[in-house]
């Protein structure tokens, strides 16, 4: 295994790290895998889940890229008038460029975390070289289903309780809502899910285009899922049940700052990746990376 580095993309203004497969061990055909940032955090990840992964799946034969979307950690921000979102789809069409020029590689398989994943849904449904999509904590919406194992389980909870009565007593001694540097920062945070019919409709033509669907929520997103087939219910997909995959690990926390729950995390993505076939085409393993 060696690792380089790559600047990229307009005037070589994206940072990024490839990690390469030791000599002789590339598995032929097999998709690049691309990682990038989770909200303002660089492109290591939380906890170097990035670098762990892409290490772990380059002992396994792939090509991983992990780097930095425009104006986050070491990439500059890109001079000019298009959204954040248009600018992200933007960077993660170039990282593949890069993957393909460097290694030849031609198709490609994303994951994204938390609001890694807002990049990585747009450019999957526009880009068909996308073959592959893992979803961790990615978008959830309330369903009844929802609303009634919450408020159970929150009327149970002694902890719940507790936050609760501190937060009414905060309020009741400032007199109001949450200081103004915490708006602040939440407003920071802040995303827009797309519309659930319009996600329904994109996961739908991505199932009928042939790309591998992993959908992995943990116990830190209960706030918005909670149950394993909210996945169905809140899209309306129970047709598409056997042809995508929806797992939740209630014991992961968001960030899988857990050794253990890390080491677990690993392990299913390099089982998830095992399962892509070569295409017909692959008869030799990729060429080696340019200089």
């Amino acid at each position: 295994m060696r690792e380089r580095v790559y600047a990229f993309g307009p005037e070589d203004s994206l940072v990024g790290v490839v990690t390469e497969p030791a000599p002789g061990t590339e598995r032929a055909g097999a998709p690049g895998v691309i990682l990038t940032n989770i909200g303002l955090n660089h492109r290591v990840g939380p906890y170097r889940l990035n670098v762990e992964l892409a290490r772990a799946l380059a002992a396994d034969g792939y090509t991983v890229l992990r780097f930095d979307l425009s104006g986050r950690g070491d990439s500059e921000a890109r001079k000019d008038s298009r959204t954040d979102a248009e600018r992200a789809v933007l960077d993660m069409r170039e990282a593949m460029d890069l993957l393909q020029k460097k290694r030849r590689l031609e198709r490609f398989a994303l994951v994204g975390l938390c609001s890694g994943v807002d990049s990585v849904h747009a450019v999957s449904v526009q880009d068909p070289r996308v073959v592959g999509v893992t979803w961790l904590d990615g978008y959830g919406y309330r369903t009844r289903g929802y609303q009634l194992r919450w408020y159970t389980l929150r009327f149970l909870d002694r902890g719940a309780w507790r936050h609760f009565l501190h937060e009414r007593l905060r309020r009741l001694g400032h007199g109001g809502p949450a200081p103004r540097e915490v708006q602040e920062q939440q407003a920071v945070f802040s995303r827009e899910y797309p519309q659930p019919a319009a996600l329904a409709r994109d996961v739908q033509a991505l199932v009928a285009r042939g790309v591998r669907l992993l959908f992995l929520y943990t116990g830190g997103a209960r706030t918005e899922y909670i149950y394993r087939d909210q996945f169905f219910d809140m899209l309306g997909l129970h047709a598409l049940r056997g042809q995508l995959e929806v797992e939740l690990w209630r014991e992961a926390d968001h960030l899988f700052s857990s050794h253990a729950m890390r080491v677990q995390l690993l392990a299913r993505l390099r089982t998830w990746m095992a399962g892509f076939a070569a295409p017909a085409s692959a008869a030799a393993p990729a060429r080696r990376a340019e200089g």
